[in-house]
């Protein structure tokens, strides 16, 4: 069995450099840029105790104009991707170092709206080759009360050391936190991912409300289910969007469902023509 993994976080986080740990060797282009070099989403293969991964490496989620949301073209693309995929088994969000102002909403808008609190969220934080041990990043209870401010309750925290260097000792450093992360994978993933449940709660996003073709004119109004209101309204009074942000969002979700069916109408259709 296939088990899909989503990286996650704003550019620059360090996500390829962990698709490179994790596979164990330089298949993803890592940039040193703050805009980072991942536009699209990649997806690498690899084997983790003889279990087979897709590992993708997603399009950054930058900060907005308001320093709290994410930019609303990388969330409908994750969107898309979440829809497009035959299963997800787990969630890492990478994270440089510290919490950033808009880590409590892009965490809230995976686990509660898109995923519906279903699929296992670990958080990698990178950046940490300043300590002698990784660990002690999170062993600061300092960081573990900025996860429980901003209502972020990953699975499993990793700390890990992303380069490895050129010195021996960095090396060891790198191999110590290439193993870890390989065993918090092994441990958290879904054995069964979430397929069946993710169909029925996507299928609850949008309600087809009135739907017709006539001649060269076709008419699609899409309306929320009150339950995925519900969940937008959560997300939008705990993340603190402004009223043109939440509406930026309810538009961005509508329309990457309202392209995601037509691309599936026409490869139905495509599919009978044949």
């Amino acid at each position: 069995m296939l088990h899909n993994i989503i990286l996650f976080g704003e550019a620059g986080s360090g996500k390829s450099s962990l698709i490179n740990m994790i596979v164990g060797e330089d298949v993803a282009r890592v940039s040193g840029s703050a805009e980072g070099c991942t536009f699209k989403n990649d997806a690498y293969m690899t084997t983790i105790a003889n279990t087979t991964f897709k590992i993708y490496d997603t399009a950054g989620l930058n900060e907005g104009d308001q320093g709290r949301v994410p930019h609303w073209k990388a969330i409908r693309d994750l969107y898309t991707l979440i829809r497009q995929l035959d299963g997800v088994s787990l969630l890492i969000y990478c994270m440089r170092g510290r919490v950033k102002e808009n880590a409590r909403a892009n965490w809230l808008l995976f686990n509660k709206v898109i995923c519906a609190e279903k699929v296992p969220i670990a958080v990698v934080v990178t950046g940490l080759e300043t300590y002698d041990n990784p660990d002690d990043w999170w062993r600061d209870e300092g960081n573990q009360r900025v996860f429980k401010r901003n209502g972020m309750k990953p699975r499993a925290v990793g700390c890990v050391v992303s380069f490895a260097g050129n010195k021996k000792e960095h090396q060891v450093i790198y191999d110590d936190s290439r193993g870890k992360l390989l065993r918090l994978i092994a441990r958290h993933y879904l054995r069964e991912p979430w397929r069946k449940e993710k169909e029925k709660w996507l299928a609850k996003i949008y309600q087809e409300t009135f739907y017709t073709d006539l001649c060269f004119l076709s008419r699609s109004r899409l309306e929320y289910s009150d339950q995925m209101r519900g969940k937008i309204g959560e997300f939008i009074k705990e993340s603190g969007l402004k009223d043109e942000d939440s509406k930026k969002l309810e538009d961005t979700l509508l329309k990457a469902e309202t392209k995601f069916r037509k691309a599936m109408l026409g490869k139905a259709f495509r599919t009978k023509k044949t």
